[in-house]
């Protein structure tokens, strides 16, 4: 300690000869003394203390809420050891414009034998979880499936809760099929029974036997239900060409070797990768690059920056709280600045009374902190239940120590931004002038009043531009026109017995006679199956490569990635596809007809810009593909049937010609959904009874997936949006009660003089509208910066949307207005004798 000074008996630092009673020793004693006066102030001003509380509660349990998202989310350690050991990669195709190409469960073999800078990797199916149809005890329902590599849960190092991982002799050819399932689904499903193991159930057709359970905080591929070896994936399926692609469509999954860094292992994949297209057939796609990202990055990375900017909305929420707490403490202290100046007088210090405004503003902190972390508990479940499927690790997200220490921190740093401008002005006052003031205003508080109410309005600008951005988004979207009869459409999702439809033209038999039946039907107006279901993205087929008829090497593999259909002959029909040139497929168009193919205008324009695509030939796969030419005999209206945001082109086939697996029907009706169902499952057990309807399903029902997440966004965001501006109002207005208060006399002299009432009216008003206008003004300069933060989260709005940040403000002025209005209209109320009086 400083020479000088000593530590007094029972606490706190005074200088020798300094009486341990000094109003501005700070003390255990003085300490306690502040506490005692400052609750029994707060208990004795019941309706401010009831409003700062609540005030601040509203901002610290949302805060608390987003905190919990994220730590959930985003700063939680998986459960297992070293995750930043762990990496995922995949492939590029830059010319075709493919962002993600898999790997093959043999060239992962291969990059196994030939790494040096990776200890261990595993495949993991690319398309992520996906769909299957599981029946136990004679009930079928869907679970989402994961197909993995043997090794993948060593490579990752997660440890079950209970029973075994899979591992790489439950990956071979003969090997029974076994499953592994979440903790999640064990809860749900099982109601955690410890006997879940050794259960045996049917997946898609084969039997599978439980033999472990996961931790609850491990969700890789985000959303899964279950993992199945490749091996075992690959059993339940019929058709060749998709049992080939388990296994050749999978991600790598790795942990590096000690020392190595993901930067290395980026080079030495690259230059694995290009030594693996020298080894590949000549009509493979050339020039891949490798892309290889953290564990974590691919687990979190697509919602990283909504959750952020989220989290950061409501944080700018507590700050306009934490002012409008200020801005009621100023109000206060102006009520008692008598009492503090008589106080001074009788010799305490000004930094005795800004401890004293410091001391109230911690109670009330801790207090609001309190009510916000019960309300946050009471609530969070619920808006858990608002996230939107697909959210990686939202189980989690809850209440622990970490998010109780953070409110804690949150409700004393809110304590010290709402006390600071308060206990700044008592510490810097001026006693006698304070005195001889008797009833008047000091201008620091006043500045310092009309300040916060600048950062309030100005903070809320901010929340509602990015808001409007949100919304006017999920607007497009909503009504983005999807090419087809999106209003009309019902799935039917069916599951085929898989040992009886095995063969292809069984198959195709069972589907041509429920599309005759359902065609038949009053009510339907047309039908057909489909292979791919809506919105499924790279679930469905892709051609990452195909040459139009007179293009060399180069020009080729500048051709775009295509969304690959293979579509029954009145898919276009039932859809409502328009075709703008030549025909649509026919029953003719089958396995012994021309090859042919149908083209979406985008993929004409590029392919053939200026000419006629009509008879013109292409083929999957590069100028040396072996892949036989098709002859284009149609070009159809682009569709958002795959992609809602980013559709890409697309190229049509015919079922018969490329491959018959579809597993679903749609039909375009506008009867209601419950006579559909009761319908298509009578025309159903007319054709099989063995067949089972899985799901009715109208396409808007199924719109909800894609558009889940943006919905959550606009709806997250405006409501924070909603807080901001109330409580900007609510700030305002008490400024401008006080900026009455304040001039009575001088609006009573006005009205004494023949001012008339809106006279009055227009000084209250110019006042809240000048503070308005520079927190709008402010706002808006920050908004424009910050706005580009939310480009990925945008579809159809520019960032720096004129519409959005126009009627931010607009908005902000107007209700603005209002606050201010009801102290401009109680000003020309008043009786200027009376006012005159009390002055």
């Amino acid at each position: 300690m400083p020479y000088g000074w000593e530590w007094p008996f029972g606490g706190g630092c005074r200088k020798r000869g300094q009486t341990p009673y000094d109003p501005g020793l700070m003390s255990l004693e003085t300490v306690l003394d502040d506490l005692r006066v400052a609750w029994r102030v707060l208990r004795h001003a019941r309706g401010f203390t009831g409003a700062a509380v609540l005030t601040l509660a509203t901002g610290i349990a949302g805060t608390t809420i987003m905190f919990a998202l994220v730590e959930g989310v985003l700063l939680r350690p998986p459960p297992f050891p070293e995750p930043n050991a762990l990496l995922v990669a995949w492939k590029q195709l830059p010319s075709a414009g493919l962002e993600h190409f898999p790997f093959s469960v043999s060239e992962i073999n291969v990059l196994a034998r030939e790494t040096r800078l990776i200890e261990s990797l595993a495949g993991v199916g690319y398309n992520g979880a996906g769909t299957s149809v599981i029946v136990e005890n004679g009930s079928a329902t869907y679970i989402n499936t994961a197909s993995v590599g043997g090794d993948f849960f060593r490579v990752i190092g997660v440890e079950p809760v209970l029973g075994r991982a899979l591992t790489g002799a439950d990956d071979v050819s003969g090997a029974e099929n076994v499953m592994v399932i979440t903790y999640r689904l064990w809860q749900d499903r099982y109601v955690a029974a410890p006997d879940v193991l050794g259960r045996r159930l049917t997946v898609d057709g084969q039997p599978f036997t439980i033999v472990g359970v996961m931790p609850r905080d491990f969700d890789y591929p985000r959303g899964v239900d279950a993992w199945m070896t490749l091996r075992a994936s690959a059993s339940t399926l019929t058709n060749a060409a998709f049992r080939e692609g388990v296994l050749r469509d999978v991600d790598l999954i790795a942990r590096l070797r000690p020392g190595a860094t993901i930067g290395q292992a980026t080079s030495e994949l690259q230059a694995l990768t290009s030594r693996l297209e020298t080894r590949a057939s000549p009509d493979a796609p050339r020039g891949f690059r490798a892309v290889v990202r953290s564990y974590q990055d691919v687990v979190v990375g697509d919602v990283r920056t909504a959750i952020l900017i989220l989290f950061s909305a409501m944080g700018l929420v507590l700050l306009i709280a934490s002012a409008n707490v200020a801005n009621l403490l100023l109000l206060r202290g102006e009520s008692r600045r008598q009492e503090f100046a008589v106080r001074a007088a009788l010799g305490a210090s000004g930094f005795r009374l800004a401890r004293e405004v410091l001391t109230e503003t911690g109670l009330i902190a801790l207090a609001a902190g309190a009510t916000g972390l019960t309300v946050a508990s009471w609530t969070l479940h619920a808006v858990v239940t608002l996230v939107p499927e697909g959210l990686p690790r939202v189980d989690a997200v809850r209440i622990d120590a970490g998010v109780a220490l953070f409110t804690l921190a949150l409700a004393i740093f809110t304590a010290a931004l709402a006390g600071f401008a308060p206990a700044l002005v008592w510490a810097r006052g001026d006693v006698a002038s304070e005195l001889r003031k008797a009833g008047s205003h000091g201008r620091t508080i006043r500045r310092g009043r009309r300040a916060l109410v600048v950062a309030q309005v100005s903070l809320a600008v901010i929340i509602i531009a990015a808001a409007g951005l949100l919304v006017r988004t999920l607007m497009r979207l909503e009504a983005v026109d999807m090419g087809l009869a999106a209003d009309r459409l019902v799935f039917v999702e069916l599951d085929l017995p898989q040992a009886k439809y095995a063969d292809d033209t069984r198959h195709l038999q069972v589907l041509n006679e429920l599309i005759a039946q359902l065609e038949a039907a009053p009510g339907i107006a047309g039908a057909t199956p489909v292979n791919t279901a809506p919105f499924a993205g790279t679930g469905g087929w892709d051609a990452p490569v195909f040459t139009a008829e007179g293009q060399n090497a180069d020009r080729a593999a500048a051709n775009p990635s295509l969304n690959l259909e293979s579509v029954h002959p009145n898919y276009f029909q039932t859809l409502d596809v328009r075709l703008v040139r030549g025909r649509g497929f026919t029953h003719a168009d089958g396995h012994r007809g021309p090859l042919v193919a149908i083209v979406s205008e985008d993929v004409a324009a590029r392919t053939w810009p200026g000419a006629d695509p009509i008879g013109r030939r292409i083929k999957l796969g590069d100028t040396s593909s072996a892949d036989p030419w098709r002859t284009v005999v149609g070009v159809a209206r682009p569709t958002r049937y795959r992609e809602l945001a980013d559709a890409r082109p697309t190229l049509y086939l015919p079922a018969e010609q490329f491959i018959v697996a579809a597993r679903m029907l749609v039909v375009r009706t506008a009867l209601p959904l419950t006579q559909v169902a009761a319908l298509v499952g009578e025309r159903v057990r007319s054709v099989d009874p063995e067949v089972r309807v899985m799901r009715v399903a109208p396409l808007a029902q199924l719109l909800e997936k894609p558009l889940a997440r943006p919905r959550f966004n606009a709806r997250l965001i405006a409501a924070f949006g909603l807080t901001a501006l109330a409580l900007a109002s609510i700030g305002l207005y008490t400024m401008m009660s006080a900026f009455v208060r304040q001039r009575y006399r001088e609006i009573a002299i006005r009205v004494a003089l023949g001012a008339s009432a809106s006279n009055v009216r227009r000084l209250v008003l110019a006042e809240g509208l000048r503070l308005t206008l520079a927190g709008v003004a402010l706002g808006l300069s920050v908004a424009l910066s910050a706005a580009r933060m939310l480009r990925g989260l945008l579809f159809g709005v520019r960032a720096l949307d004129p519409a959005s940040m126009i009627g931010a403000a607009l908005l902000l002025v107007v209700i603005s207005m209002l606050a201010a209005y009801l102290p401009a209209r109680r000003a020309t109320r008043m009786d200027p004798i009376q006012a005159l009086r009390m002055n």
